[in-house]
């Protein structure tokens, strides 16, 4: 049986109050999204640059880019969801909604 994730939470420095945090997944058209612009379920920084450049019509150097996908394994580290310096689906999924993504900062709600 598999772990579910945890959040705990001090509540008036008297006792901790703890909530299952639900697991989310990937849409498909993320997942489409990711197949498109990375190979064998493994997003490079080529391949990172390269759908950042196109999809997301940021000008970024190759760089640039490294410094923003260094940031963005540096957050999620403590999600074991990094190996080296690619990302897998869930990674890139947690990315485009993490502030490290330059297009979350140009959206208003």
């Amino acid at each position: 049986m598999s772990k579910q994730p945890k959040q705990t939470y001090r509540v008036c420095f008297c006792f901790r109050r703890r909530f299952r945090l639900a697991v989310s997944e990937a849409p498909p058209e993320i997942k489409t999204l990711f197949d498109q612009h990375s190979e064998n379920g493994v997003m490079t920084l080529d391949h990172f640059h390269r759908f950042l450049t196109e999809v997301q019509k940021e000008d970024l150097t190759k760089e640039e880019t490294q410094v923003l996908l260094d940031q963005s394994l540096n957050d999620f580290k403590h999600l074991n969801i990094f190996h080296r310096k690619i990302l897998n689906l869930e990674a890139f999924f947690k990315f485009l909604f993490s502030d490290n993504n330059p297009l979350s900062t140009t959206i208003r709600y």
